[in-house]
């Protein structure tokens, strides 16, 4: 079945289902926030689930690029339980990892040391980090389901996948403090709506998966999607690392805890607000197959860079500011001080991050992944770059380091991929040309 160019209008069609879906996810990480601000001792239960969640994100971070690989690789249902026991050998490597760090002494040593944190406070995040594990063979079965519903275009099943997600974690955050306490809360009220998010999307793909073809044409081997998914893993460690980078240099300051508590409000804040640019990556993964479409990609990138850029802007107005931090996040008065010089600054990450993000789709799209890669040591580079400061500068405020190093580590990624792009571009075979139509979903 030939199709169409897509157009800016299919465009947002795909994507806007994908903002309200990247909004309650993230959503979901910020009530968590809010909900331990008003638990007692709020700084130090904030600082520990800030440790646990990032340590969380970035050892994971291989099972997170499983919607990508989804995406670029289900064609039949053979090809879903390759891709199924391929994520399972991943589960059982991270598993090891994770007990180590939750369950051993060493991991006491490494959380103390590593972020200036006393040994109640370094227990605490162990106990989280060990619930946190749970989500990780969660996300493989979620990851699945989506990518199937992706690839059919039916982005609004996410979305409302995520509002289950949403509404599922008012409830267990009521509920979980009568048997649980401190960052503990948080991390089992992740785990128990991720939960709930994934029995959703196996019920929602079936239809999909019913309607694949058992076998159709030559497997992907591990070894193709091996060689297809390592720098996808690579850069979403670097990127689910930054946080934890950030989070080491920000323990070198004056007053660690608070200036890892600020960073994971003002980082759930950006979380909120700039999260549906890292759907970008699908959008262009999934919509671009030839060079009409490529140009299109491109106005919707500036689209959203102005979008996006000009809402942060808001924040130079003190009553969305003071309605933000104390209304709704319910941040004490001496935090909500300390975040607020940060969040001037969120205007030049909406910037690099939709570049970035958007940069990788495409690479993503045509299978050269190798760059990918190279950006995840430009990232973390970035970052040790600008979170030295705290060496030289410990009265420095740790939100604004933080914010410094995060829009440093995806301009650094979007340099790398934009060059990358360029050249691949520069030669006889140009990007997407001579992609048959046919080739497009239909």
């Amino acid at each position: 079945m030939m199709s169409r160019s897509v157009s800016i209008k299919d465009t947002y069609a795909f994507f806007l289902p994908l903002i309200f879906m990247a909004e309650m996810m993230m959503i979901s990480h910020s009530v968590i926030h809010a909900f331990l601000a008003r638990m007692e001792n709020p700084q130090q239960t904030l600082a520990a689930y800030s440790v646990a969640f990032y340590f969380h994100s970035t050892v994971g971070s291989p099972v997170w690029t499983g919607l990508m690989v989804a995406i670029s690789f289900i064609k039949d249902k053979r090809s879903i339980t390759r891709l199924f026991w391929f994520n399972g050998q991943l589960v059982l490597i991270l598993f090891g990892i994770w007990i180590l760090a939750g369950a051993t002494p060493l991991g006491t040593a490494f959380f103390r040391v590593a972020f200036s944190l006393s040994d109640e406070l370094a227990l605490q995040v162990q106990h989280a980090t060990l619930m946190l594990f749970l989500v990780v063979p969660l996300v493989v079965v979620r990851s699945l389901a989506y990518g199937l519903i992706m690839i059919n275009r039916r982005t609004i099943l996410v979305t409302y996948g995520t509002a289950v997600r949403l509404l599922s974690l008012a409830g267990f955050l009521v509920v979980l403090p009568w048997f649980l306490q401190g960052a503990m809360v948080g991390a089992a009220g992740l785990v128990a709506c991720i939960g709930v998010e994934a029995v959703y999307a196996y019920f929602m793909a079936r239809p999909f998966y019913n309607a694949l073809p058992d076998i159709e044409g030559e497997p992907a081997s591990y070894g193709e999607i091996w060689r297809f998914s390592w720098p996808i893993m690579l850069v979403q460690t670097a990127e689910s690392g930054v946080g934890i980078t950030i989070n080491f240099f920000l323990g070198r300051l004056a007053q660690p805890e608070l200036a890892l508590a600020s960073f994971g409000v003002m980082d759930g804040i950006m979380r909120v607000l700039l999260s549906p640019l890292r759907s970008l990556t699908q959008t262009a993964q999934t919509l671009t197959r030839s060079r009409a479409d490529l140009l299109v990609m491109l106005r919707f990138l500036v689209h959203m860079t102005l979008i996006f850029g000009g809402a942060m802007l808001l924040f130079y107005v003190p009553v969305v500011r003071v309605l933000g931090l104390r209304g709704v996040m319910g941040m004490p008065e001496h935090i909500t001080a300390y975040v607020t010089p940060a969040l001037f600054l969120g205007f030049l990450l909406a910037a690099t991050q939709g570049s970035s993000a958007m940069f990788r789709g495409l690479l993503i799209g045509v299978r050269r992944t190798g760059a990918i890669a190279a950006s995840a040591g430009a990232r973390l580079g970035a970052v040790v770059a600008v979170g030295s400061i705290t060496f030289f500068l410990p009265g420095a405020n740790g939100a604004v380091v933080g914010i410094i190093a995060l829009t440093a580590a995806f301009g650094a990624e979007g340099l790398v991929l934009g060059w990358r792009l360029i050249s691949l571009d520069r030669k006889p075979q140009r990007l997407f040309d001579g992609a048959p139509d046919a080739e497009r979903p239909a």
